[in-house]
């Protein structure tokens, strides 16, 4: 009896252990004694899918708390910072010093701006740092000096210049920086001139006794200026140029035939090149908050084009002497030249003021016919020298077009002959005094290339009518 109760109470406790060990034990442990059905299998990789998605979560989040830890560390080490440098007393820069640093710290008055890509090709957006791109993923902040001044009162970025104003500047002073470019000029100038012609003699001190012409010159002139420019310094840069000429001359005069009616007119054509020129700018200024741009700059002119000397004139036919056309029209001056003199440039944004004075001489010359009339007479010429002087103001009307407004006047003195074995003569009539207006636009057409056209009306009777240009600068 007392053995069968042993054996019925070791039968239920190894009962009882088994089913506790099914309880406590997971699905792994005695999956090799039941095979899964398909549901089973399907729940249980469902289970793997989400622990693998929730372990890459907490992965996540980890990662994104080890940022934040970091920039709350990098903003704790600024405040740090910027409490330190608030405890110094420095000076703030003064304009002169700002205007002189190659990032463009400047205060906000606006200043010329050099054409040298180094200065104006890449604006620093703070001071010493350089800018960010978009490739950038993560932006650094540069570290500092526990010295470095803080600046009060001092705009700490100055705008960056203009396409415009970049051409304005270019046009005036010239295109300094290591740079090579081309220009390709087209101009056009029209000339008239009308004269009375009295040949004879006043009889009792009111009748006039011999012929009377009415003369009516007409000139187009077609100019085509192709130059190149090469800078060697920010200071220094050349040029030079080649202009090639197309000149139309129409004669005419009333009075033929001894009628008042009677009309005769006559036109000449011709085409050749000009003279050609070198020329060299340094710049001895540049602009700072107070002082303008100052470039000095001369030129060297050569006598490659005909000149207008031993030209012979003959009579039209049919004009009683009235009319005589030149049998040739020139192209040049004939004699060697030189120039000399400065230009100044200050910007007051949107505005820009510019002005220049130039002294011009002529080297005389000896021709072997210096006289109209036929035969050769030889001699030297010494052409009348000159001054110039001009101002204008530009306006810019937006990142890239401007207009401009201008006067410039020339007052050329009068031209002396020399025959051989003769004593000087003066030319009659020889003097000048050129006054132009000018009214221009520039267009910015690219980031290398600019479109500039002018146009000038003549003030004086020595002016032309009109002067239009239309240039094409290229920097390479």
């Amino acid at each position: 009896m007392r053995h069968d109760l042993t054996s019925k109470a070791s039968i239920i406790a190894s009962a009882v252990a088994t089913s506790g060990a099914a309880i406590f034990l997971p699905p792994s442990a005695y999956a090799q004694d039941a095979p899964l059905t398909g549901s089973a299998m399907q729940s249980s990789d469902a289970d793997s899918r989400a622990d693998a998605e929730i372990m890459s979560l907490r992965a996540q989040v980890a990662i994104l708390e080890a940022r934040e830890q970091e920039a709350r560390r990098r903003v704790q080490s600024l405040e740090e910072r910027l409490l330190r440098l608030e405890q110094f007393d420095v000076e703030p820069i003064t304009g002169d010093e700002a205007a002189g640093i190659r990032g463009r710290y400047a205060q906000g008055e606006a200043q010329a701006r050099s054409s040298d890509p180094g200065f104006r090709r890449f604006p620093m957006p703070a001071f010493g740092f350089p800018e960010q791109t978009s490739s950038n993923l993560v932006v650094q902040q540069p570290e500092q000096n526990n010295d470095t001044a803080a600046v009060s009162g001092v705009d700490r970025k100055a705008p960056a210049p203009t396409t415009a104003q970049e051409n304005v500047t270019q046009q005036q002073q010239g295109t300094f920086g290591r740079r090579f470019g081309v220009e390709l000029g087209a101009s056009y100038t029209h000339f008239s001139n009308a004269r009375i012609n009295l040949d004879g003699f006043l009889a009792l001190d009111a009748i006039f006794l011999g012929t009377i012409s009415i003369d009516q010159i007409k000139a187009d002139i077609f100019t085509l200026e192709p130059s190149v420019d090469l800078g060697l310094s920010d200071r220094l840069f050349v040029d030079a140029s080649l202009p090639i000429l197309s000149r139309t001359s129409n004669f005419q005069s009333g009075g033929a035939g001894g009628s008042a009616a009677g009309l005769v007119e006559r036109t000449v054509h011709g085409t050749g090149i000009g003279d050609a020129s070198v020329g060299l700018s340094y710049r001895m200024l540049a602009e700072t908050t107070d002082l303008p741009d100052v470039v000095l700059n001369g030129r060297v002119k050569f006598p490659t084009g005909k000149h207008p000397f031993g030209i012979e004139f003959t009579e039209v036919e049919g004009s009683e002497g009235n009319l005589s056309i030149p049998e040739r029209l020139s192209f040049g001056t004939g004699v060697y030249g030189v120039s000399l003199g400065f230009s100044m440039l200050k910007t007051l944004d949107p505005m820009i003021v510019f002005g220049s004075a130039t002294y011009f001489h002529n080297f005389k010359r000896s021709f072997a016919d210096i006289d109209e009339t036929p035969g050769d007479q030889p001699g030297k010429v010494k052409l009348g020298d000159a001054v110039q002087f001009g101002a204008g103001l530009a306006f810019a009307l937006n990142d890239k077009s401007s207009i401009s407004m201008s006067y410039t006047q020339r007052i050329v003195e009068r031209t002396r002959l020399t025959p051989d074995l003769q004593t000087d003569r003066f030319v009659v009539g020889s003097q000048a005094n050129v006054g132009l207006v000018n009214l221009g636009a520039t267009f910015s057409l690219g980031e290398n290339v600019a479109l500039v056209t002018n146009v000038g009306i003549g003030l004086t009777d020595d002016s032309p009518d009109m002067a239009l240009s239309i240039r094409v600068p290229y920097r390479f």
